[in-house]
């Protein structure tokens, strides 16, 4: 088993309705333990009934480029953060502080096609970039992930749009998701494409996807779904997944997208990051 485990997994208090944000990276190790502060923060101030406030989960997606789960799971601590690995699911971790606790889940974010991404969340299994879309979506859900089409500002336009389209009114999309996020526009409906996505039987996943810069690290556990199930302590992964596949449509989403203001400045933000990084803009 990886790392040190803290406390037994069966002595973890998990409540019967936790918030889930569905997109989140830990950029830096460096601010992990801010992260998951700001996560049990914002999980705190939902104020919505029956869900705990000290309780909640984060599903990780990784880039090719980052190896941060892998790190923590080594760790008995982060910060103030004690780290609970399971032997059962080496893909999930318990995080504990006296201000909450956060179950942090592996996942991945695959480059699919130029502008196209893919999330499989749920696994620490690594998935090649540069594959096109219909392959990249047949191994995400060969290894059992939950497999995911996240919006992002910009990139479902255009050809890539029609792709989407096709994709999602096609067959074989049993088991498929599209994920929203908290980055976009508050004041904008929802993006066209969710709802389409909903009307061909696709359930619809929230997520943070916070930016790798700045403090954007604080919005997490701030835009995401309420479920109603109490997570397995052993293996927490394996109930919330179950939870998602068996529930009917999507899950009761929470949070607001952003200000005005804020989305200009975190897309400005981003093309600067992009050019400074050598990733295209």
């Amino acid at each position: 088993m990886f790392g040190h485990a803290t406390r037994s997994p069966a002595s973890l208090p998990v409540p019967q309705r936790i918030p889930v944000d569905a997109h989140v990276h830990f950029h830096h190790r460096d601010l992990i333990a801010a992260t998951l502060t700001s996560a049990a923060a914002n999980f705190s101030s939902l104020h919505i009934p029956g869900v705990a406030a000290d309780c909640g989960a984060l599903l990780l997606a990784q880039s090719a480029r980052e190896h941060v789960f892998e790190w923590v799971r080594e760790q008995s601590r982060v910060g103030a953060w004690s780290v609970t690995t399971l032997a059962a699911e080496p893909q999930s971790l318990w995080c504990r502080s006296e201000t909450g606790l956060v179950l942090v889940v592996c996942g991945r974010q695959v480059v699919a096609e130029p502008g196209l991404e893919v999330l499989a969340l749920g696994t620490d299994r690594r998935i090649e970039d540069g594959l096109g879309l219909e392959q990249t979506l047949e191994v995400a859900m060969s290894g059992n992930a939950l497999t995911v089409l996240p919006w992002g500002f910009g990139k479902w336009t255009g050809r890539r749009k029609r792709r989407i389209q096709a994709t999602i009114a096609g067959p074989g999309v049993s088991g498929l998701w599209v994920g929203d996020n908290g980055g976009r526009l508050g004041i904008l409906p929802r993006p066209r494409l969710l709802d389409e996505a909903e009307a061909h039987g696709l359930g619809v996943l929230p997520g943070t996807d916070p930016f790798p810069f700045g403090g954007d690290y604080r919005r997490v556990g701030s835009f995401g779904c309420v479920l109603d199930v109490r997570p397995d302590a052993a293996r927490p992964w394996e109930s919330i997944r179950e939870s998602l596949v068996r529930a009917p449509g999507s899950p009761q989403p929470y949070g607001r997208g952003a200000g005005v203001l804020d989305f200009a400045l975190r897309q400005a933000g981003m093309q600067v990051y992009k050019r400074l990084n050598g990733q295209p803009a």
